[in-house]
């Protein structure tokens, strides 16, 4: 079974745990929180955070 995410190769891990985070409805939980409590989940700052994460690619792993 095949499942269309909309993750680029390439794409920064922050985006993929985001697009994830999309996918399985994390998001909305969040924005729950957020109107709950009136504070920030912190999904934007964790994104870029994870963003500036630079991970070896399969290539590099193996070569």
């Amino acid at each position: 079974m095949k499942i269309r995410t909309g993750i680029k190769a390439g794409a920064g891990l922050g985006d993929a745990v985001a697009e994830i985070s999309r996918l399985t409805g994390v998001d909305r939980l969040a924005s729950m929180y957020e109107q709950a409590t009136g504070k920030s989940c912190g999904c934007d700052e964790r994104q870029e955070l994870l963003n500036q994460v630079q991970l070896p690619s399969l290539r590099q792993l193996y070569s």
